[in-house]
């Protein structure tokens, strides 16, 4: 059995601000919350300070030890933040390769060294702690990081369904979330298939595809130079002999005749955008091809506008289509999910 002081939660916080100031915390043990009440674990000799009318109890309670290695970010950080402040704390993060990313909010700034340096505890796997510096914006859609903790860089090589990627988080756009998508898309992709993967950032869609399936001929386009030589490195890398990388604007690059029904599917990965870039996809468009737009929606209808968006550009282009496939990918906000039409030329 363990020395502890019961605390009503409400009166966690300064009872917690009390106990650190007198060094009176045994952090031998985790803190223990139990219905309406807070345990922290006393040092067995210690000279407790006056808790005056905040309605606590010394109570003996059989807690188990702490592991000296901590179990989660809580843990770490539960002896150095303040209940406010653990409360406010964002838990969950993104982790690309090595890197660590986080969003620290407004009241933790002040603390965003404490939190970095508890997660490279935490996860040894981790070596550079990084938080998100602004909003995504640009040409490039490029949201800005800044390291805190560990390494200092922002380059990592990231693994990812048998294939990795080089990148830099600071010059390109990726998402780690869309690796089930990546399967789905490479294992729907037939051998013989001429497959046009457009917005093709660092090279994950095209990487995916052409390592399932070795004899289809992919076409990578991408706009942002830096993510371009990414891909590049990614296509060796991963030994890839059926990707030819193009450098340039989706829209430019399509207008030549060669491309003129020449695929048999295309991949249109950018969310925000890619809607506005069908016209130029359908005159590439073999009969039977397959495309694989992606959109954002609203949660309550997430496929309405994009099928919409389809069905009207399908009509100016003077050709048929019928709706093969539909699927939300991801939740991006409360009222909004990335989702993904697939959808076949009849004509």
């Amino acid at each position: 059995m363990v020395l502890c002081i019961k605390v009503p939660r409400k009166n966690a916080e300064k009872v917690h601000e009390i106990l650190s100031n007198a060094d009176a915390f045994d952090k031998n043990y985790a803190t223990v919350r139990e219905g309406e009440f807070v345990y922290f674990a006393l040092k067995s000799e210690c000279e407790l300070p006056s808790f005056a009318k905040l309605g606590t109890k010394l109570v003996q309670m059989p807690l188990v030890q702490r592991n000296t290695h901590p179990n989660s970010i809580y843990d770490a950080l539960v002896e150095k933040l303040t209940e406010a402040e653990l409360e406010k704390l964002v838990s969950s993060f993104d982790i690309l390769g090595d890197i660590a990313i986080l969003e620290i909010p407004e009241e933790l700034e002040k603390k965003e060294k404490l939190i970095a340096d508890a997660i490279l505890k935490v996860h040894r796997n981790v070596k550079v702690v990084a938080k998100k510096a602004g909003a995504t914006s640009g040409e490039f859609r490029i949201r800005p990081v800044k390291v805190l903790a560990g390494e200092k860089r922002t380059t990592t090589i990231y693994r990812e369904n048998g294939a990795e990627f080089e990148l830099d988080i600071n010059s390109v756009y990726f998402s780690s979330r869309l690796g089930t998508e990546r399967k789905r898309i490479a294992t729907l992709s037939k051998n013989n298939e001429n497959i046009l993967v457009l917005f093709a950032g660092v090279g994950p869609f095209a990487v995916a595809i052409a390592k399932q399936k070795p004899d289809a001929k992919i076409t990578a386009i991408e706009l942002n130079p830096q993510a371009f030589e990414y891909m590049e490195k990614n296509i060796a890398r991963n030994k890839c002999k059926n990707i030819t990388p193009i450098l340039g604007d989706v829209r430019k690059i399509l207008a030549d005749a060669k491309f003129l029904k020449s695929a048999d599917r295309v991949v249109m990965p950018l969310p925000k955008d890619a809607p506005k870039f069908l016209d130029v996809v359908f005159p590439v468009c073999k009969k039977g091809a397959i495309v694989h737009l992606y959109s954002f929606g609203n949660s309550k209808n997430p496929f309405e506008e994009g099928e919409k968006t389809v069905l009207q550009e399908a009509k100016k282009a003077g050709r048929k289509v019928e709706i093969a496939n539909r699927r939300i990918v991801r939740p991006y906000s409360p009222s909004t999910v990335q989702v993904v039409v697939d959808f076949r030329l009849l004509d």
